[in-house]
């Protein structure tokens, strides 16, 4: 231990933040980083609102303990053993955002002589301590020596395609790397996302009192960041209410939850970008078009005979404010890809009608105006739905369309009508094409009445349906074996009634009413 450490070793984590990395802790950022430490938590958790200074706080303790505590740490493990404190991010791009903190505040004069090796996502110190920020999808450590992980926006993980990883998995292969430690600890951070999952059920299970050393903290971001005005919070919270709590004030919200399964989403893919057209077969390409900030999307597929609905090909064009996307470039890319697929039929919405639909029929192509309201939006999640739970979606490897599809979240309104969007801060440009789309190509599979039965499970097995009847062509199966094997969702047979939506063309086929629709 060289003197500079030893003087670094006297101070607690708040009094080390502000003095040796020059990095003053806000006071609810400093009473809780003080509490862990002096109250002896092993396991930490803290469930804050957006822009709380999660990753500094993730860096600091990072930084602390690869220096303050480093003796402790070294002492449980053989000489010349290699020790890390991992940090694990959302993605790549949040891991090395945290590893420049962690960086920085290694480059403080009483720490810049401990480091011996700096690179993308460690930083060796010449006391053995290895430092190492990964994103979710790479952190692994089974037989690793790991006396501190820290879990940072836990909630919120992702995998290499974009979509959510469980954090369950990444905290059952680190965690136990940190037992032999005497000084271990594993801090979880993050703002939260839904009312169920691991981090739900982390914070219940520190909030219950059972686990002496384990504890959880709630902050909102007015608390953990004074830096953060109070009208832009109230602006904030007039935009969407249900996301203001979660986002900024760190509440679960019930009624906030993903529209697509993540699994149903992933068996859809296939392993080819792009498919070749095929001579004589109808193609439509929807677009979401923008110019700034967002990503001009645009989607091509078709309708198989047997009704899956495929998707041949995705693009995008992606502008910024100083850098839009070029307008008649794009739509001369545009029209050569439509032209690749048999002049494809092009599906826009109302915004950006008439410029593309003047644009293209200048190059030749004719464009169809759809609605888009949160309404049609709705419908087009049922279709997208109905292809998922048939197995009758295809779609590409595109990590930005999965992502985008996976995060997808819907939440309830006054009218009752779900709001779907994408949750704060992430996009929906490649998935509103796609529900665009899947909704166009679907349609002639959709029955000319729309008809909706009421289906009683009874216990012998029978199933009875309300006035229209069913189609002769149908099939009636037996109420169990309709509910267990080709339901979507799990239903209750035992002499309990579930009312269900049947639809022309789908025999065989059970989709649930939500409870408490007319």
């Amino acid at each position: 231990m060289t003197p500079q450490t030893a003087r670094i070793n006297e101070a607690a984590v708040a009094a080390f933040s502000r003095d040796v990395l020059n990095f003053p802790l806000f006071d609810r950022q400093a009473a809780i980083v003080s509490e862990i430490y002096s109250d002896g938590i092993r396991e930490a958790i803290l469930r804050t609102g957006r822009r709380s200074g999660k990753g500094r706080i993730a860096a600091v303790v990072a930084t602390f303990e690869a220096t303050v505590n480093a003796d402790a740490h070294l002492a449980a493990v053989p000489p010349g053993e290699r020790v890390s404190i991992v940090v694990v991010a959302t993605s790549q791009q949040q891991a090395r955002i945290v590893h420049r903190y962690v960086r920085k505040f290694l480059g403080a004069p009483a720490l810049a002589p401990l480091v011996a090796r700096d690179t993308d996502d460690e930083i060796e110190l010449t006391n053995g301590i290895v430092i190492a920020t990964v994103p979710a999808h790479a952190a692994a450590a089974r037989g690793s020596a790991v006396p501190v992980v820290i879990m940072d926006e836990a909630a919120w993980y992702q995998g290499r395609d974009g979509s959510p990883l469980d954090a369950k998995e990444i905290y059952d292969a680190l965690a136990p790397s940190t037992a032999q430690f005497p000084e271990r600890r594993v801090l979880i951070l993050s703002t939260p996302r839904w009312s169920t999952g691991w981090f739900a059920e982390m914070c219940t299970r520190a909030a219950s009192g059972t686990f002496a050393d384990m504890r959880t903290w709630h902050a909102t971001t007015a608390e953990m960041n004074p830096r953060i005005s109070r009208a832009f919070l109230e602006q904030e919270r007039a935009k969407d209410p249900p996301a203001f709590r979660r986002e900024y004030e760190a509440e679960f919200d019930s009624g906030i939850g993903a529209v697509f399964e993540g699994e149903l989403v992933r068996a859809a893919v296939r392993e080819t970008e792009r498919l070749p057209a095929i001579p004589d077969v109808r193609y439509t390409m929807a677009i979401d078009p923008a110019f700034t900030g967002d990503t001009f999307a645009a989607i091509v597929g078709h309708a198989e005979p047997s009704g899956r609905v495929v998707v041949d090909v995705v693009q995008g064009w992606h502008g910024t404010r100083g850098s839009p996307v070029q307008v008649d470039r794009t739509l001369d890319e545009l029209a050569v890809l439509a032209g690749a697929y048999n002049n494809a039929a092009v599906l826009t919405d109302q915004y950006g009608a008439q410029p593309i639909r003047q644009g293209l029929a200048a190059r030749g192509l004719s464009v169809s105006e759809k609605p888009w309201t949160n309404e049609t939006k709705v419908d087009a999640v049922a279709a997208v739905r109905r292809c998922l739970y048939s197995g009758r979606l295809e779609i590409p490897p595109t990590r930005e369309l999965i992502s985008e599809l996976v995060t997808l979240e819907q939440r309830p309104t006054p009218s009752g009508r779900p709001r779907i969007a994408a949750p704060g801060g992430s996009h929906d440009d490649y998935a509103t094409a796609l529900l665009a789309l899947v909704n166009e190509l679907e349609a002639p599979s959709r029955p000319s009445i729309l008809g909706v039965y009421d289906v009683i499970l009874k216990e012998r097995g029978t199933v009875s349906a309300a006035t229209p009847e069913p189609p002769k062509e149908w099939t009636v199966k037996p109420a169990p074996e309709l509910a267990r094997a080709q339901c979507p969702v799990s239903l209750r047979v035992d002499n309990a009634p579930a009312r269900c939506q049947l639809w022309h063309g789908h025999p065989g086929q059970c989709v649930p009413v939500p409870p408490g629709s007319p």
